[in-house]
């Protein structure tokens, strides 16, 4: 007979099988984390990238119009708002303001207006190249509102990496609030009269196919009026033609 182990043969066999296991599930738990697990420094050539970009910026200068020198008047001409971003420093001219921003690369520059129907059209392309400190770049944009009130108008210039989409930095919006004045001897109960008619005809146009316009109406209420006048002199003399008639045939025949 073969004899078998005692007690303690036993226990180190089953803690030989114990510890077995233990580093089977180890060696899966890790080849699973090495799996999961992004590759160590997969962002660094992009963070990289974008370090150096920014530290071949150098502060430039900001030219643009003062909001408050627009002098806007509703229904008027438009107008003309600029924008200068520069390498190198200048003076402000009247009814300018300036302040530091960054260039040496590809510089986008944006006007956000609002309020009392303003309207901001675009005169140059969105993003310039301001590459070196001799290098400047020059926006425009007509600036009208339609009728009088307060004018939101804000701006903001973005430097990119390249020609990409990537923001390397971006100034803080420059914001200002200006009032639309009204038109010349537009006072009163005729500019009240303006402003509603502008809000109905904005209203109806909004809607769309679901409404017809005021015209549309107004057109449809004079020809209903025009259509109906007829009608009722027509229904006049029918009624005389038939009292005539009655009263020939009660007339007594001799």
């Amino acid at each position: 007979m073969i004899a078998t182990g005692g007690p303690g043969s036993r226990i180190s066999c089953a803690l030989a099988s114990v510890l077995a296991a233990m580093l089977a599930v180890g060696v899966s738990l890790t080849v699973l984390a090495k799996r999961e697990a992004p590759p160590a420094g997969a962002q660094q050539p992009y963070v990289e990238e974008i370090q150096l970009a920014r530290k071949e910026l150098f502060q430039g200068q900001l030219v643009y119009t003062d909001a408050r020198s627009l002098e806007l008047v509703a229904g008027a001409e438009p107008s003309p708002f600029q924008v200068q971003v520069l390498g190198s420093w200048r003076s402000a001219g009247p009814g300018e303001a300036e302040s530091p921003v960054s260039a040496g690369g590809q510089i986008g520059v944006k006007l956000h207006c609002s309020g009392a129907g303003v309207r901001c059209e675009a005169l140059s392309s969105e993003r310039q190249n301001v590459l070196s400190k001799s290098d400047s770049a020059t926006w425009m944009w007509d600036v009208g509102a339609a009728r009088a009130g307060k004018v939101s108008i804000a701006l903001t210039v973005t430097a990119y990496l390249g020609d990409s989409d990537t923001v390397l930095i971006e100034k803080p919006p420059v914001t200002a609030r200006v009032e639309v004045a009204p038109p010349p001897g537009d006072t009163g109960w005729t500019s009240r009269a303006k402003d509603a008619w502008h809000w109905v005809t904005g209203t109806a146009t909004s809607l769309g196919g679901l409404a017809m316009s005021v015209s549309a109406i107004t057109a449809l209420v004079v020809m209903v009026v025009r259509r109906r006048a007829p009608a009722a002199d027509t229904d006049t003399d029918t009624d005389t033609e038939d009292r005539t008639r009655d009263a020939v045939r009660d007339e007594p025949r001799g």
